[in-house]
């Protein structure tokens, strides 16, 4: 199914939050992810695809904010913000490795059950059961995306929320060759959650390959091999009850965007 081109605050709250919004994933390109080290800086374009990174619904917050090689966070503003794209210009005044993200976004707030330990979504819908708990979903997402000035650098940032954390330096990825990436919440590791791989520009492809999923270990890491080069998005999902308030879940969607080389 297709969803107008609206903003996706105006979305309605359960389509954001049910398998429709599984398709619409928020993401971050960068014109290149390994910048010379003359060039000081890189245009991110910020939005939501359904399938491939092509820009389909603006992507708009306010909390787009870069992190350096020296660790310091710095707040970005988008040069431009049309309806399919935001677009940023992210400065790279020194050389070394650069987390740009859109940090977390607050969406609407869904009504829900909770029915046999499983969220489902209700609003606009009748389907309650005999021993549902009524509950309400608020949606939080965020993307992030690594890129480089001349010579990576180390990329452990200090980061708070739900994040994919690429354990395999991000710009050292090559096809055929294992990915490590963990998956954690305030750096902590989360076990046992559903990873999914989504390669890009699948849309001319005879066979285009099905997303994959993963479940992260007991360390909260996932290995996979991408099958050929190009860009990859990796997205994962978490709803837990909001802390000191079971009717309220927080559903939490991360995704992080990988270039994956070809072989030299």
């Amino acid at each position: 199914m297709r969803l107008p081109r609206l903003h996706p605050a105006a979305w309605p709250a359960w389509l954001l939050l049910s398998a429709a919004a599984q398709a619409h994933s928020p993401y971050l390109k960068p014109n290149t992810f390994s910048a010379e080290p003359e060039r000081k800086h890189v245009t991110v374009e910020a939005s939501f695809a359904e399938g491939g990174l092509r820009p389909d619904v603006a992507m708009k917050s306010e909390s787009f904010h870069l992190i350096g090689p020296d660790g310091r966070r710095q707040p970005l503003t988008p040069a431009a913000v049309l309806k399919d794209a935001s677009y940023l210009e992210v400065p790279l005044l020194a050389e070394g490795t650069y987390l740009v993200s859109s940090g977390v976004r607050k969406g609407r707030v869904a009504k829900a059950v909770l029915r046999q330990g499983q969220v489902h979504f209700t609003e606009g819908r009748d389907e309650t059961q005999p021993g549902d708990l009524p509950i309400e979903v608020q949606s939080l997402t965020r993307a992030d995306v690594y890129l480089s000035r001349g010579r990576p650098s180390a990329v452990d940032y200090s980061t708070e929320g739900l994040e994919i954390y690429p354990v395999t330096p991000p710009q050292d990825i090559y096809a055929g060759e294992t990915v490590t990436v963990r998956v954690r919440e305030n750096r902590q590791p989360l076990a046992g959650q559903t990873l999914t791989v989504i390669p890009d520009g699948q849309q001319y492809a005879a066979h285009k390959p099905a997303e994959q999923h993963y479940s992260s270990d007991a360390a909260g890491q996932v290995r996979f091999t991408p099958a050929s080069a190009g860009l990859y998005l990796l997205q994962v999902r978490v709803r837990q009850p909001a802390p000191g308030n079971p009717s309220l879940w927080l559903s939490h969607t991360a995704t992080l965007t990988l270039e994956v080389l070809p072989q030299p």
